[in-house]
């Protein structure tokens, strides 16, 4: 039986990028399933998106200064873009794409359009394009988004974020342990490890 890895993600929050490049490595070494949970975690960002400073131009200083260092260690070129998408409707077509059998690529690649290619993630364009690229109806993608289907499954994560005390993005949870924020290879390691010790 596989141990199970829950995670806590957003497509802006670019620790769940890096996040999501060390739980791959960790696929190729251990047998674990993964379950990621579409957590929108800055809802009251305007539809069209906002510049970076809209959540605060020192707390910003300092996510992209850490991030810049992150990537360096990872060897990643990430794209600085000046402003920050909603992410409603990409955790929406996340879940499309989950039905359709095909979230992991597609949520690759939302990851990917945002950071290292600095495209908006927040235009329904930009996702029917992402869609369009693994062979999905994107006609039916486009209604879904525009009629909200899957808005109450990004509320029931909410749900569970509060049964979790999730409080900021990558959460993991593996058994009854939870890491809050970015962990090192080595602490995700050591988690799979422990928890299929025990």
């Amino acid at each position: 039986m596989k141990a199970k890895l829950i995670v806590f993600s957003d497509y802006i929050c670019p620790f769940c990028f890096f996040a999501l490049m060390r739980i791959e490595k960790l696929k190729k070494e251990y047998k674990i399933e993964v379950e990621w949970k579409n957590y929108e975690l800055h809802p009251y960002i305007p539809p069209n998106g906002a510049p970076k400073h809209f959540l605060g131009k020192e707390y910003m200083d300092v996510v992209e200064q850490s991030i810049k260092k992150i990537a360096e260690i990872e060897n990643v070129e990430l794209k600085s873009t000046p402003f920050i998408p909603n992410s409603h409707l990409a955790l929406e077509a996340s879940e499309f794409a989950k039905d359709k059998g095909v979230f992991e690529p597609f949520h690759k690649m939302v990851f990917e359009a945002y950071f290292p290619e600095g495209k908006d993630i927040g235009k329904k364009e930009t996702l029917l394009s992402i869609a369009g690229e693994l062979k999905l109806d994107t006609e039916e993608l486009s209604n879904a988004l525009d009629n909200h289907i899957y808005h109450t499954r990004l509320e029931e994560v909410l749900r569970e974020k509060i049964l979790y005390g999730v409080i900021g993005t990558p959460t993991f949870v593996m058994g009854k342990t939870k890491l809050v924020g970015l962990q090192e290879y080595s602490t995700l390691k050591e988690l799979i490890t422990q928890t299929k010790g025990r």
